[in-house]
């Protein structure tokens, strides 16, 4: 009767952010072999009123990194790489070969700039390019430090990743990782494909109570970094093969917080704290998170085609029901109208950081509305709840206090970020050749950005 109970509980959860408009999608919650709870919610095809299922496959974003990190080690173990090779070893006269190692880029400490930010990529994004083309338009930026100085997160490295899988596996990265990782883990609706397929997800941006298409990015222009698509009972079957897959210590090179930026440990791919290892992404129109926390073996994964969803909070809400824990079912956020001289106070440009990368974040004022637009996003209105709190959906849901300071402290999808404002060293220059003394200025990831 718990177990049911139990079940009934997840179900209402998710039911109230989706009747909310705050998710559609589908999620899952098993401890270790044993499922809790796997649904959808929503439609994959809102147009056609194709309903969301288990089975359902949606483009994972970032996620994509860790299974990019677990094709390296799983040629490491087959003797054709190491992750302390530097990469101009693979990758003959790549700028700094000799300094920047796998390592690095599998950890975000190369210091490349990353591409998704420094590139006109919302011009492009929609347009096939090769990975040629695609390396070519950062390879000859600066760094931002010294490689392994610190952590950045950036997608460049991930897209050079790809190509040292390709050099050495003599097969395409869609067909390594199909061939290498989701066949033997039995992960038979995941891959690699531009096209949408029957059973695949449709991206959408909800406001004001609307949905709509969001663009459509090529996956030549997420590559090894965030290309992938998955279903959430493919991602139960990784999370339950994949200590069989690699070697003991492959798995524990994977799950090791290498590095740490902004109190956030990260392996190679994913987020490590405490008990707690986070695969989590989005991609434009898409959203998730798959999170397995093992002290006592619970794996929550939230895949949502919302680009706006609420992933972050259903996670924590689903982990706390697992375990008996206390829980709060979603609001109806209540907003208010605020005199145009207040929103005059907050309107600038903001910086923030967030996995060792800076963003900008432009607020703005447009008639009676308060307006932030944060580089790679769509330009979105910060919609008030009193003079000081705003609301905003952008890549997940975030809420923002304007405080005495001049800084705001964000809420970003469950993670604490602080805005301050900009100054004239921090808005970037021009690019050249060498290191650079002034960071990127984009915006990217679970919290603040993308893939």
């Amino acid at each position: 009767m718990f177990f049911l109970s139990r079940r009934r509980r997840m179900d209402a959860l998710v039911r109230a952010y989706t009747r909310l408009g705050r998710f559609g999608g589908a999620v899952l919650v098993a401890r270790g072999g044993r499922r809790l709870f796997a649904k959808g919610y929503g439609h994959a095809d809102h147009e056609h009123a194709v309903p969301n299922t288990p089975r359902t496959a949606f483009r994972i974003g970032s996620q994509t990194k860790t299974f990019t990190a677990i094709a390296i080690l799983r040629l490491q173990e087959e003797g054709r790489l190491r992750v302390t090779d530097p990469i101009g070893h693979h990758l003959p006269g790549y700028p700094h070969g000799d300094a920047i190692t796998l390592h690095h880029l599998l950890t975000n400490t190369s210091g490349i700039p990353d591409y998704v930010t420094t590139d006109d990529f919302t011009r492009v994004m929609g347009t096939p390019r090769t990975r040629t083309a695609l390396i070519a338009g950062f390879k000859d930026r600066p760094l931002l430090f010294e490689p392994g100085a610190r952590m950045s997160y950036s997608n460049s490295g991930w897209a050079l990743l790809g190509e040292v899988i390709e050099r050495s596996s003599g097969l395409t990265y869609g067909a390594y990782v199909r061939g290498h990782v989701f066949g033997p883990l039995a992960m038979e609706r995941s891959g690699l494909s531009d096209d949408p397929e029957e059973g695949h997800a449709l991206g959408y941006m909800t406001g004001d109570g609307r949905l709509a298409r969001t663009p459509r990015v090529h996956t030549s222009n997420l590559d090894a970094a965030g290309a992938l698509h998955s279903t959430v009972e493919d991602l139960h079957r990784w999370n339950r093969g994949l200590p069989h897959l690699l070697r003991p210590e492959s798995f524990a090179e994977l799950v090791k917080p290498h590095t740490t930026a902004d109190g956030i440990g990260y392996g190679y791919g994913c987020a490590v704290g405490g008990d707690r290892v986070e695969s989590a992404g989005g991609a434009i129109g898409f959203v998730s998170v798959s999170a397995h926390h093992r002290r006592d073996d619970l794996f929550v994964t939230v895949l949502s085609n919302i680009e706006n969803a609420a992933f972050a909070e259903i996670e924590a809400g689903l982990t706390a029901v697992a375990r008996g824990e206390s829980y709060e079912l979603p609001g109806r956020r209540v907003f208010v109208t605020v005199d145009p001289v207040v929103l005059d106070r907050y309107t600038g440009r903001y910086t923030m950081r967030y996995m060792g990368r800076n963003s900008t974040m432009d607020v703005t004022r447009d008639g009676g509305r308060l307006m932030v637009e944060v580089q790679g996003l769509v330009r979105t209105e910060l919609r008030p709840m009193s003079e000081t709190r705003f609301f905003a959906r952008m890549k997940g849901e975030v809420e923002l206090d304007f405080l005495a300071t001049g800084e705001i402290a964000l809420n970003w999808a469950g993670q604490d970020v602080t805005a301050r404002p900009a100054t004239s060293r921090e808005v970037p220059g021009p690019v050249g050749r060498g290191v650079a003394g002034a960071e990127d200025a984009g915006g990217e990831g679970h919290g603040a950005g993308g893939a």
